[in-house]
């Protein structure tokens, strides 16, 4: 089929009403929701599955883990001869002494953790000399996965590689409370609800994508009650574009969030945190948004410590990241840039409702409450700064080309914030939990010289703390 010369060539929107050069444009429902639809849910670029791009996702994945796996210092080698907190407390101990239905039946601080406990139990498959590096290693190839999967379902609002580098990377680089979330199965669901989100605004176009979306939402829900505040999402992409994908999503989450919440509510699973006092004062949790929030999002925490928080330098880096998040506001209302308005919106929405559920709840704001909305921020920053073009010859400094700019210093800032936060020492896992290796010498030697002792306790954080620092294994996996 051909046109004839000078006839025009049909355009495709792409999600914010901008064309596409060379494309069909699809035929678009009348009135408001189908606007809201094509440019809130758009499909995702089909592309084909070659070996190259196979050898760059592993290799992605692969240097994600060993990215991971560096940042924890310890008194052994780190994240492979450590076990953290409720990984060992809870779904190791569990997996090691109850049956799977057991194990995944017991809730923890008023929820069910399916995924984490799946991860334990592959994890308790192999000999008790492993326990920690292969617990280490499952959290980060986790974390690699789902940026790995952002990467993919970002491709529907934001078209260039580096774009979608910028709102995938985040998920393993992460600068907030990394010596306490990092290599941890237990946190896994704060980048896992950053990732449901990017999902839920991706159409699939294969066949794999369309099952495999449903199963990854149930999975998420199945293992933290705050995918509720992603739930609204996804009721209005079913309503909006009635895919069957969609619906299936909907579904599994309501049915995930509904069975986190009937446990709670029922009173068969207590939300028992010392020191937990529920605080709903909203002019409270704006402030802790804006003055902790924010300023983790684009200096990180090893610039905003609580040691200098009712100091003058304090007050100046608070300021200096919100000049930098007005600043990108601005150049989007300036036009130098084609702002993705909708995913901004959606995204900065989502990060200061998931941030206000947490910490009402809690009373207080914990480093690793701070990831899901860090990333979202992030996300919605970057749609702001969507460069106009980034190809065709236009002048760096010239008017097309000044939109590069912005995203450029975007990029190169987060980049200075991802090194400054690489290793961050914690003030119990670093120094108070002891070398695995060690502490299976030392019980199995325990178990062999009694065979009356039925078990032996590790220790996966410091002593005092009663709840998650210990945990009992059996002797009959160490003799």
């Amino acid at each position: 089929m051909t046109t004839a010369v000078g006839a025009a060539v049909p355009q495709q929107p792409d999600v914010d009403g901008a064309p596409v050069p060379g494309e069909h444009a699809p035929r678009r429902p009348a009135g408001w929701p189908g606007r809201l639809r094509d440019a809130l849910f758009p499909e995702a670029p089909t592309t084909p599955v070659t070996p190259r791009r196979i050898a760059v996702a592993a290799a992605f994945v692969g240097f994600g883990v060993v990215y991971s796996l560096g940042r924890v210092r310890g008194p052994g080698a780190g994240a492979l001869d450590t076990v953290w907190a409720e990984d060992g407390a809870n779904f190791l101990h569990d997996a090691a002494n109850m049956t799977p239905y057991d194990a995944f039946t017991t809730p923890l601080n008023g929820y069910y953790h399916f995924f984490p406990r799946f991860l334990a139990e592959i994890t308790t498959l192999l000999p008790v000399s492993a326990w920690a590096a292969c617990n280490a290693t499952l959290a980060a190839l986790t974390t690699a996965g789902l940026a790995l999967i952002v990467y993919a379902a970002s491709g529907a609002h934001l078209r260039h590689p580096v774009l979608r580098l910028l709102v995938a990377v985040p998920v393993v680089a992460q600068w907030a409370a990394n010596g306490e979330i990092v290599d941890n199965v237990a946190t896994l669901q704060f980048p896992a609800l950053y990732t449901l989100f990017w999902v839920l605004l991706a159409v699939q176009a294969r066949r794999v994508g369309k099952l495999a979306a449903p199963v990854f939402a149930l999975v998420v829900a199945l293992s933290t009650t705050l995918t509720i505040t992603l739930l609204p999402l996804a009721l209005v992409r079913a309503g909006l574009r009635r895919d069957r994908a969609g619906i299936l999503m909907a579904a599994a989450m309501a049915l995930g969030v509904g069975v986190q919440l009937y446990t709670y509510l029922s009173g068969e699973a207590e939300r028992e945190i010392v020191g937990m006092v529920p605080n709903y004062d909203p002019l409270w949790n704006l402030k802790q948004f804006a003055e902790l929030q924010v300023p983790v999002t684009y200096l990180g925490e090893s610039w905003i410590r609580v040691q200098i928080v009712h100091t003058s330098e304090h007050r100046a880096l608070v300021l200096l990241a919100w000049a930098i998040l007005l600043t990108a506001v601005g150049l989007a209302v300036w036009r130098r840039t084609r702002p993705a308005w909708l995913l901004a919106g959606v995204a900065a929405v989502h990060a200061v409702g998931l941030f206000a559920l947490q910490i009402a709840m809690r009373g207080g704001v914990p480093g690793r409450y701070l990831l899901p909305s860090l990333l979202l921020l992030v996300a919605g920053t970057v749609a702001l700064l969507r460069p106009r073009s980034w190809t065709g010859g236009t002048s760096w400094w010239g008017p097309e080309g000044f939109g590069t700019v912005p995203i450029v210093a975007l990029a190169t800032l987060l980049t200075v914030v991802a090194i400054a936060n690489y290793r961050h020492d914690h003030i119990w896992r670093t120094t108070s939990v002891p070398s695995w290796s060690k502490q299976v010498t030392a019980n199995a030697a325990l178990c062999r010289a009694d065979p009356d002792l039925k078990a032996v306790v590790f220790r996966s954080g410091p002593a005092s703390k009663r709840m998650w620092g210990s945990f009992a294994v059996p002797c009959s996996r160490l003799r």
